[in-house]
């Protein structure tokens, strides 16, 4: 291993200069305290990274940042922003919450999935809204039911509303209304119309 070279430089305009020179492995590191701003810098013959801070500020340069710790803060009295040019993961081996006291937005350009191994609740205290060009809900499995319920419950196709199954009840616990602005077709291999008290037709 060869030597290294240690040069320290003081000037009344560069200020306090510190260099650590490695031949071999063509390593520098620098200290350089102008007055303005305290800078380290370490680099080689194909990267570098820089930390430079001053009153306002601290910015991190490099190609790799990692941080460990027991626990991790992050606190900003005014905005934050994540982003990432590549891939953006955000994992836990616990519980996981995300908050907002104001509006929260979520956005993808492409697919968007959200799966559990277990329950997902929606729920709005005012209006919950489901829209897609084409919407499909469906309950999947031997036995399974889905339910919608609500004090009042509307079915509404601009143009035609379709209703199939093999075993098709509708029951009212009141009145039932069936009507038709236009032709009105009842139709079964077998139909049979009854009443407990009476039956009109006509």
């Amino acid at each position: 291993m060869a030597s290294l070279i240690c040069t320290l430089e003081m000037d009344k305009e560069k200020g306090l200069i510190i260099k650590i020179e490695d031949p071999d492995s063509k390593h520098t590191q620098t200290v350089t305290i102008d007055g303005k701003a305290i800078t380290l810098e370490v680099k080689n013959d194909s990267d570098t990274s820089t930390i430079v801070q001053k009153p306002d500020a601290v910015t991190i340069t490099c190609k790799t940042f990692t941080v460990e710790a027991d626990t991790i803060k992050h606190e900003s009295k005014k905005d934050s922003e994540w982003r990432s040019s590549g891939e953006l993961k955000f994992e836990s081996e616990k519980d996981m919450s995300l908050t907002s006291s104001a509006k929260l937005t979520q956005k993808a350009k492409k697919d968007a999935s959200l799966t559990s191994d277990a329950d997902i609740q929606l729920k709005a205290s005012k209006m919950l809204e489901i829209e897609g060009e084409t919407s499909k809900l469906e309950a999947k499995g031997a036995g399974k039911a889905l339910e919608l319920k609500s004090p009042l419950l509307r079915l509404n196709g601009t143009q035609r509303v379709v209703m199939w199954g093999r075993m098709l009840n509708v029951t009212a616990t009141g009145q039932l209304h069936l009507k038709s602005e236009g032709p009105a077709n009842l139709k079964g291999e077998t139909t049979n119309v009854s009443g407990d008290n009476a039956v009109n037709l006509g």
